[in-house]
């Protein structure tokens, strides 16, 4: 069962949009580690988070996820700084979004307003794929037998994974 967001959130996904899935590569955090130390040159008091199938160490999208931590409140003093970091952003709401290529592998950076409930499951869903070992299996499972399929229903199979793992 999905959430009225996530139902939204897969019709804004192209129905000719395929997924593709690549073996892990040590290579990912070492990119990831970089663009944090950038971020850490401007604002060392942020906590900054890589998390995703890359951070967790399995298979995946070879994309980098990367969270900076901060309040909405605080947004407006710490996008000049991340602007001529990264250039523009390009989306500007609830969390603020940056994505560019690095090194072989797509980057999402994101302003994330720590305290907002979608990214307090996000974060709870890494935690317990990061702590349960089977859980991380079944996952990497989920996403290697989703290469090839299309990107939307690739997306469905992973809310709802995430939905039954945060019931337990």
């Amino acid at each position: 069962m999905l959430t009225q967001n996530q139902e939204k959130y897969l019709l804004t996904i192209p129905e000719d949009k395929v997924v593709k899935i690549f073996p892990y590569n040590s290579k990912a955090k070492l990119v990831a580690e970089e663009i944090i130390s950038k971020i850490k040159e401007t604002f060392p008091e942020l906590e900054i988070l890589f998390i995703g199938a890359a951070a967790l160490g399995i298979s995946g999208q070879d994309d980098l996820d990367i969270n900076i931590l901060s309040t909405s409140e605080n947004f407006d003093k710490q996008l000049p700084g991340l602007v001529k970091i990264f250039g523009e952003p390009i989306i500007k709401g609830t969390s603020i979004k940056w994505s560019f290529e690095k090194e072989g592998y797509e980057v999402e950076l994101y302003l994330t307003d720590k305290e907002s409930v979608g990214f307090q499951e996000q974060l709870k869903v890494f935690d317990l794929l990061k702590n349960n070992v089977d859980l991380l299996k079944e996952y990497e499972e989920l996403k290697s037998k989703a290469n090839g399929v299309p990107f939307r229903e690739y997306q469905r199979r992973k809310y709802e994974f995430y939905n039954r793992i945060l019931l337990q």
